[in-house]
């Protein structure tokens, strides 16, 4: 029961959003097939006009008769199609107004989608009519193009906008990034055909024929040009266009109404050194400044001059951009009411004059890692202290060389009886001078401070955090601190909140968050965090953030698997744990050569509860790690990984295990198995011989974890799946295990896993013969008696299936004699010695009434899992009838002239522990049906 509106609304928009990427899905195979279907008409026309000019090339004239063969596409006749197939789409139902969208449920649902990496053209649409409502919307411009900004002009009262262009795949190569890219963009569904053609036509090929180069010489000349462009350098994605058209595409009330901007991680400038997208980037010059054509410095882009259309802006944030010192002096001038201003990370800018023109109107300032050695008289300080209204001041700073001038009088601006008395907020954090005399001072006449940033910062004033009795202290204040003090690492506790504050304030800053990081991991490497959940959902938003950059991603495992470890994982929120994976899993794919962040990642993710309890994408992990056993031969890698996929192989499909164990896979398998008996063989041998005793012919073994958990996948991957069975028959598995068998003689362990696998292999009718290679009658005959039941249940697996092969052919009755013996001295174990995918192996068995052994080894087998482990066979017993089946038998063998006691007693029983599902399924047909 969800008792949790917000909950509520999570689960809503998450099925509203699976029903339109459903749309979405359907929407762009239609667009890949018509744009292909263009592409081979192009490639044919193309054919058969060269074979024209190469026959009638005498003359230039011939060849300009011949250019004009190439037929004009006729794109009306595939939008006409297009639109006749999406008309009962779920987009389209919505935009006719079934179920409105109110503003809160509207800017909910396009932050859902931005969070999600979902928002493209195609989800755009969602917002092109009346149907919603937004005042406030966020656009991650990753994975729009131009064609669908229009939709901004249908909401005349936005009041505030933010713009994001910050990309998170720098790291990766240009196919991998267009490869991405295309699995998120899609186009609309009311954008014109040609445009959609235009636009994605180049990612549509790249990704049907990119790794075919050989069509390029095929291609028509228009089409070569679309098809050997970088897909990502299309002017249609380009951030320039994007921004020019969303700007130009809202409502002219807009323009007025507008209170709030954000446009970072921007390049205003980027196309003043680009001939090829100049012209939407740029204009001649200023208005307001006359200069030289030729000087780069007063040019404005047009994108900016835009911004100062919105006259009555209050707030401004344009951190991470290049604007320059003349752009910033016309920002200020133009936009007269703003109070909240963020120029942080802006490396352009070296004067700040200009802010003194606000000194009546500025509340907020952001500052961060602002270079200011070159504002001199006045010094930024004496700037500072002329905004007398500011609340919120941020001058911190990571950047060491910024900090080394000691001219900066940042001790003489605190050290002021009136130094910004209505602040509420100062970031100091990275400032390396600082004296605690005058933090001292400043605190004294600031005792309305709400945050003080001290994180990184040489000279601190402790008292203020912990003495009640100081006169600065104040329990309501928030500070962000460090560890660099802390000396006795029992103490390191007290400051956790501390560094839990600078996480959630300095999440996007690189080299603060790479030392926070580092502080956490020094903090719970022996001390159990009391913000466990919340420690882990920032650390894993901090991984979200900075996916590309490996330190970032290093630190955060590591942190991760102390937060993780067993027992405190048991008070982990199991949502928590999917996101833990999730979030490991990105980080496998993005850094798959990187030997010491993989082996972070898989130490985090060995554990029963992460691999058994949340769900997540199984097959996508048990890839990753398999592609670790193939790349890495480090022994902190392969004993983890070899124990995930154990794990996770019962969670995954029987076409999923065949798809992931490809021959290369099994041979690495058996490689790992190989390796590690020579290992331990080699181990046997040294300590033999350190303690003078006489080597012996066969020594026995007792195999270890990497080789138990190595045995157990191949058992697990080999469950009713023959197609596994045979690569491992013909990778020469059985000769390896033979040599197993003797070297492991006395470990029960390894012997019970090995005997499993033989007897999946059993279970395939065409590989039976391949058993007898390695003499498998001698070990079953040694296995049914001298071996515990977990080794005699599978060699007796092994022998019905042999003996069922042999149904018409002579039988050894002495050897079924001697198995049925061995049958009735078993007593039902208590705990569970198999587990098995479905029944299906048993049926022809159950039914085989010419050779009762058989019938009665199934049968124990049965009722063997059945009353050890009912409830994980309770939708098989349903779905096989198993119940019926039982019972068919049981009075079959009553009737028989030759019935048998014991199995008569076993299908009694059996019968007796499956009848309470029988009667369930039974009364709940019943209901259905009335």
């Amino acid at each position: 029961m969800v008792d949790n509106p917000d909950k509520l609304c999570e689960i809503s928009l998450r099925k509203f959003v699976s029903l339109l990427k459903y749309d979405e899905s359907i929407w762009k195979k239609q667009i890949e097939e018509y744009i292909n279907h263009i592409y081979e008409k192009e490639k044919s026309q193309s054919s058969l006009n060269g074979q024209r000019k190469r026959k009638y090339s005498s003359t230039d004239d011939d060849d300009d008769n011949n250019s004009t063969l190439v037929q004009k596409v006729d794109y009306s006749v595939y939008e006409t199609q297009l639109k006749c197939n999406n008309r009962s789409s779920f987009l389209e139902q919505f935009l006719q107004g079934i179920c409105p969208l109110n503003a809160i449920l509207s800017e909910r649902l396009v932050h859902y989608l931005v969070r999600h990496n979902q928002l493209n053209d195609f989800t755009l649409t969602l917002f092109s009519s009346n149907v919603t409502c937004l005042k406030q919307i966020v656009l991650n411009v990753k994975y729009l193009s131009q064609l669908q900004c229009h939709v901004l002009m249908q909401h005349s009262n936005l009041s505030e906008i933010k713009i994001i262009f910050q990309d998170l795949d720098n790291n990766r190569s240009t196919h991998e990034v267009n490869e991405l890219l295309y699995q998120h963009i899609c186009p609309s569904l009311y954008s014109k055909f040609d445009d959609i053609y235009t636009v994605y036509g180049p990612f549509v090929l790249h990704h049907l024929h990119g790794r075919s180069p050989e069509n390029l010489n095929r291609i028509s000349l228009s089409n070569r040009y679309l098809f050997q462009r970088s897909p990502a350098l299309l002017e249609g994605f380009s951030h320039q266009r994007i921004l020019n058209t969303v700007l130009n595409s809202l409502h002219p009330l807009t323009f007025q109404r507008l209170k709030i901007l954000h446009i970072t991680h921007y390049k205003f400038f980027a196309a003043y050194h680009s001939t090829s997208t100049r012209k939407h980037a740029l204009v001649d010059m200023s208005p307001l400044n006359k200069c030289s054509i030729n000087s780069s410095v007063n040019i404005i882009p047009t994108n900016l001059r835009l911004i100062f259309k919105f006259i009555n802006l209050t707030s401004l944030n344009i951190n991470n951009t290049d604007i320059n010192n003349h752009s910033l002096d016309l920002i200020v001038d133009s936009l007269e009411n703003l109070h909240t201003l963020d120029i942080s990370s802006c490396s352009s800018l070296t004067s700040f004059n200009c802010l003194l023109k606000l000194a009546t109107k500025l509340e907020s300032l952001n500052l961060y890692n602002c270079s200011f050695q070159m504002q001199q008289n006045p010094t930024i300080y004496e700037i500072l202290h002329q905004l007398k209204h500011l609340e919120y001041l941020d001058i911190s700073t990571d950047n060491e060389n910024s900090i080394k001038d000691t001219t900066y009088h940042i001790n003489a601006f605190l050290s002021e009886p009136n130094c910004l008395s209505n602040l509420k907020e100062l970031d100091l954090s990275g400032q390396k001078n600082i004296s605690s005399k005058s933090l001292y001072q400043f605190l004294l006449s600031h005792k309305n401070l709400e945050f003080l940033g001290l994180f990184l910062t040489d000279e601190k004033y402790t008292n203020c955090l912990f003495d009640r009795n100081d006169l600065c202290y104040s329990k309501f204040r928030l500070y962000t601190y460090d560890l660099n003090d802390i000396t006795i690492e029992n103490d390191a506790h007290l400051y956790e909140p501390y560094l839990i504050e600078s996480l959630k304030r300095y999440y996007d800053r690189v080299n603060f968050v790479q030392k926070i990081l580092y502080y956490i991991f020094f903090l719970t490497r022996s001390y159990q965090s009391k913000y466990q959940n919340l420690l882990i959902d920032l650390i894993l938003h901090t991984m979200s953030i900075h996916r590309s950059l490996q330190s970032i991603q290093m630190a955060s495992t590591a942190c991760i698997y102390n937060l993780t470890r067993s027992p405190i994982i048991e008070q982990i929120h199991l949502k928590s744990l999917t996101k833990i994976v999730e979030s490991i899993m990105t980080v496998m794919e993005y850094f798959p050569n990187q030997q010491q962040l993989q082996k972070n990642c898989l130490l985090a993710l060995c554990s029963d509860r992460i691999l058994h309890e949340p769900n997540f994408n199984f097959f996508l992990l048990a890839s990753l790690v398999m592609s670790n056993l193939q790349n890495h031969t480090d022994s902190a890698i392969i004993q983890p990984g070899v124990t995930i996929l154990t794990l996770l192989t019962s969670r995954l499909t029987v076409e999923e295990c065949t798809k992931l164990v490809s021959i290369i896979n099994i041979h690495c398998l058996l490689q790992l198995i190989e390796h590690r008996v020579n290992r331990l063989q080699t181990m046997e041998n040294i300590q033999n011989h350190a303690s003078e005793q006489p080597l012996e012919h066969n020594p026995q073994l007792t195999g270890d974890e990497t080789l138990r958990f190595c045995l157990s996948l191949l058992w697990n991957l080999t469950d009713e799946n023959p197609i596994v069975c045979e690569r491992f028959v013909h990778c020469n598995g059985l000769q390896l295990f033979q040599r197993l068998i003797h070297l492991f003689s006395t470990d029960t362990i390894i012997l019970t896993k090995i005997l499993g696998l033989l007897s999946n292999i059993s279970e395939v009718s065409h590989l039976i013969m391949y058993l007898y290679s390695i003499e498998i009658i001698p070990l079953i005959q040694k296995f049914l008696t001298d071996a515990i039941i977990d080794i005699a249940f599978s060699a007796a697996g092994i022998l019905a299936h042999l003996l069922f092969q042999q149904i018409n052919h002579e039988l050894n009755l002495e050897l079924c004699q001697y198995m049925r013996n061995a049958i009735l001295t078993w007593k039902n174990p208590d705990r569970n010695i198999v587990t098995y995918r479905s029944f299906k192996p048993f049926l022809p068995l159950l039914h085989c009434t010419q050779i009762p052994v058989i019938q009665l080894w199934a049968v124990w087998a049965i009722h063997h899992v059945c009353s050890t482990d009912r409830a994980r066979y309770i939708r098989i017993i349903r779905e096989e009838k198993l119940y019926d089946l039982i019972q068919k038998l049981y009075f079959d063998q009553i009737s028989s002239d030759h019935c048998d006691k014991f199995t008569i007693q076993l299908l009694n029983s059996t019968l007796h522990l499956l009848e309470p599902y029988h009667l369930n399924n039974h009364e709940n047909s019943s209901a259905v049906a009335s």
